[in-house]
């Protein structure tokens, strides 16, 4: 189909990343990808809505902890992009996973959903029409249970637990009050990090705030790994302890997912079998308690260069060598490479400059 004025690719391939809200999520997706695609000329990133913050907002302080949030004016004047800047309308989070098939059919290659479980009505349907694959495309989602700041927060620490709510408060004369959890500024109503995942943050010193005009994407932007493993971790964690769909589960985040596209790597739990296609390769890995299985799925012999498996140690920011020589496996071969891993512990499996497969250790639930 024939691509339209408001998005035309040339010869890049066009993300977007269709946002719940205006601030946290925009803002911190846009800085990860000026950080990652700022210069790139092969791939066309960016968020819709972009980050509209009101040049008073911006140029206010912002407290976050120990670090400064980079602020992001509006700019104005100039020619706009029509589709960044429509209002989206209907009922959420369906909304925002049909905005994302919409824009696909107008040219964008790749379209991703990104929001939040809060008490939206339509998240079975959302997740049924993402899961159509028309014209051989279909809607990615990224979803976290009870909010973003869940997927924030597993770049510190891992943890499995239900909170309430993002922030404790009550609405008065329609306006949500928040009692700043965390902060002893409202000791009689302070949950202490129990009910809210500010108020933990807080209290562990993580950060003071979530929803202001200052981008969260420094808080880990030097953590992202670390993220993806917890979250992983998580799911994994959930999928033991409950089928339920994933919208109706608390704690729940998939965003490592997205955040992974765009920085090219992806996470494997233990005891999955991953397999790479490409470039006439057909091969296979499974981590398990022997440790690292090797199949060759073609017909006919398949090289694997030394130092290709890495053992990387997270804690110890050390890297060791798991086929110390090359390995050549014949046609449908198969070969062991044994290993024990801590829960500080990957394997890393560098397949280009641009992806890195990280298969992760048996933690324990």
């Amino acid at each position: 189909m024939a691509r339209t004025s408001e998005n035309k690719r040339h010869s890049k391939y066009v993300i977007r990343i269709v946002c719940e809200g205006d601030k946290t999520e925009p803002l911190f997706f846009t800085d990860l990808c000026d950080r990652f695609y700022g210069d790139s000329k092969d791939f066309d990133v960016r968020t819709i809505p972009q980050p509209n913050i009101p040049v008073e907002d911006a140029e206010a302080d912002s407290s976050r902890g120990s670090y400064k949030g980079k602020k992001r004016k509006v700019k104005s004047g100039g020619q706009k992009d029509v589709a960044e800047d429509e209002v989206i309308t209907g009922v959420p989070p369906l909304k925002w996973v049909l905005y994302a098939r919409k824009i696909m059919s107008e040219g964008v290659d790749e379209s991703w959903a990104v929001y939040d479980k809060d008490e939206h009505p339509k998240h079975e349907e959302a997740m049924a029409e993402a899961n159509k694959i028309i014209d051989g495309k279909k809607v990615n989602i990224a979803f976290s249970s009870r909010s973003f700041e869940y997927y924030l927060l597993l770049h510190f620490e891992y943890l499995y637990y239900g909170f309430e709510a993002t922030e404790c408060g009550e609405r008065i004369k329609g306006k949500k009050q928040i009692y700043e959890c965390g902060t002893g500024k409202n000791p009689d109503k302070d949950c202490d990090g129990k009910k809210c995942i500010n108020g933990y943050a807080r209290k562990h010193g993580y950060w003071m705030e979530s929803k202001s005009s200052v981008s969260t994407f420094p808080l880990v932007k030097d953590k992202l790994l670390k993220g993806m493993i917890n979250a992983c971790r998580l799911r994994t964690e959930s999928d033991s302890k409950t089928d339920e769909p994933i919208y109706k589960r608390n704690p729940y985040t998939n965003v490592d997912i997205l955040v992974g596209r765009l920085i090219g790597k992806e996470t494997v739990s233990y005891g999955t079998t991953y397999t790479f296609r490409d470039h006439g390769s057909d091969w296979s890995v499974k981590l398990d308690e022997k440790g690292l299985n090797l199949t060759n799925n073609k017909n006919g012999s398949e090289i694997f260069q030394r130092g290709m498996f890495i053992i990387y140690d997270l804690e110890k920011n050390t890297k060791k060598e798991l086929n110390e020589k090359v390995l050549l496996l014949g046609s449908e071969d198969t070969n062991l490479l044994p290993c024990t891993l801590t829960d500080r512990q990957v394997i890393s499996i560098k397949l280009s400059h641009e992806k890195e497969v990280l298969l992760l250790p048996n933690f324990i639930i």
